[in-house]
């Protein structure tokens, strides 16, 4: 008779690798399948030198971040201030300014040098769009007469609407593509209820950014896999889950599987991929059709140095340049090295994919060297993690709902469906499309498997 497992989990994702530690810990018996040839999905990182590592995933934590700041001291895994001493470089219709500030989001020191009438609108329209996010609950959008209204409008719209300067609906657009609201999108992608609700759950108030990890966080993985008795099957992607009163068969390229109880830990579009016996929910079904992977691919560039400090700058730079509108420091101190993390995202990456290898490198360089000089121009690394071209994970950070969405399927976003349970940072109510949205989900799947097993 073939092994009968308690739980079969698929992704070995942080959300999958929690999920089945949390199992196994329970007494359960488990088994993980993961398509790719490693674990931890978007929690990816790369040693480059010696004492070196980056980030291509997710990098930072921040102070309201419980779960994920919990895991990091269970593993004993040290962490540092984001560097941001010195000024920020903001180059805004190819003119270059250094400030004292910062405003993703919220405003913080000093103002940059834009017209009073341009940093006004843009203000203003922010007080206006966080206070209506603020004003949403702070659970899944629920599909009231409100939410419906909101839904049906783009966040392009809303800025159209609600910003009278080009500075002010450019500082919109930027916040949708470098923040992401889940996605990263475009302004006329996304819904206008999505982006109110990812600033409500997921706040850059809170300083998401606050902290970088010594290392790195790809490091975390492999450590939550030393502690797994179970098996993690690379390299197997499944195809089809069958199930009945009686338990569930998980069938793959390479096999079938008996368990009592499965966790999809993937984004939601991937879920519904495989083949479901029965089927999913009408409702469920269409959600996977419309919540779609963001459109990022992220560099890291290290130098010998972080050369931008001995000129008094953050290593934090922001503004509408022909390929990127965001990089930030990243450099470790352990290291020595000077590394920045930037990102071509939306519009700008399907211009950007088109180029050669060389090209991309190169327009990303010139970029780089109009907010920081001509010593950004030669890196000793540069790697690309291009999220959209792999076919297990479809973009990054995460997901978005484009207008509609959330008040016609939303509510099947974390639903069971008899023996099967759902996990992943897209379908988290809280910090959704972070780390911490990913153990959160984990932990509730695990937990609703082990309340079903009684």
């Amino acid at each position: 008779m073939a092994h009968r497992y308690d739980c079969i989990i698929v992704g070995a994702g942080l959300s999958g690798l929690i999920a089945a530690r949390n199992l196994q810990r329970a007494g359960k018996n488990v088994l993980v399948f993961e398509a790719q040839d490693y674990v931890g999905g978007r929690m990816l990182g790369k040693h480059i030198a010696p004492n070196q590592y980056i980030d291509l995933g997710g990098q930072w934590v921040g102070p309201t971040q419980d779960r994920f700041l919990a895991l990091l001291d269970e593993y004993n895994i040290p962490r540092f201030p984001s560097p941001l001493q010195g000024k920020v470089v903001l180059i805004y219709n190819d003119k270059r300014q250094e400030f004292n500030g910062f405003f993703q989001g919220f405003a913080e020191g000093d103002r940059p040098n834009v017209s009073e009438e341009e940093w006004q609108d843009a203000m203003k329209a922010w007080k206006t769009f966080d206070e209506l996010s603020q004003s949403l609950s702070p659970q899944y959008p629920e599909a009231n007469e409100e939410n419906k209204k909101l839904d049906s409008q783009t966040f392009a719209q809303w800025i159209q609407e609600n910003t009278q300067t080009d500075f002010g609906r450019w500082y919109f657009a930027y916040m949708c593509r470098a923040v992401g609201f889940l996605g990263p999108a475009e302004p006329d992608e996304v819904s206008l209820l999505h982006v109110l609700w990812g600033n409500k759950s997921a706040s850059q108030a809170e300083h998401p950014e606050a902290e970088l990890i010594h290392d790195g966080a790809g490091q975390i993985p492999s450590k939550i896999v030393t502690e797994l008795n179970n098996e993690i099957h690379l390299n197997e992607a499944v195809v089809k889950i069958t199930q009945d009163d009686h338990g569930v068969e998980v069938t793959t390229l390479k096999g079938i599987y008996q368990a009592n109880f499965v966790i999809v830990a993937m984004p939601p579009y991937l879920a519904g991929k495989i083949t479901y016996h029965p089927p999913l929910p009408p409702i469920k079904q269409q959600l996977t059709q419309r919540f779609p992977m963001g459109t990022l691919a992220k560099l890291l560039i290290s130098y010998e140095t972080p050369f931008w400090r001995s000129q008094g700058l953050a290593g934090v730079g922001m503004g509408n340049t022909e390929w990127i509108e965001l990089f930030a420091d990243s450099s470790d101190p352990r290291s020595g090295k000077g590394v920045l993390a930037t990102f071509v995202m939306g519009d700008r990456y399907h211009r950007w994919i088109k180029l050669t290898k060389s090209e991309q490198k190169s327009v990303v360089l010139s970029d780089l060297a109009k907010y920081l000089g001509q010593q950004a121009l030669s890196p000793t690394t540069f790697d690309i993690q291009d999220w959209p071209s792999n076919q297990w994970v479809g973009g990054g950070y995460a997901a978005f709902m484009p207008p509609g969405v959330w008040t016609r399927f939303g509510q099947s976003i974390n639903k069971p469906f008899n023996r099967i349970y759902w996990a992943g940072t897209e379908i988290a109510e809280r910090w959704a499309g972070f780390f911490d949205g990913a153990i959160r989900t984990a932990e509730a799947a695990a937990e609703a498997v082990l309340k079903s097993a009684e």
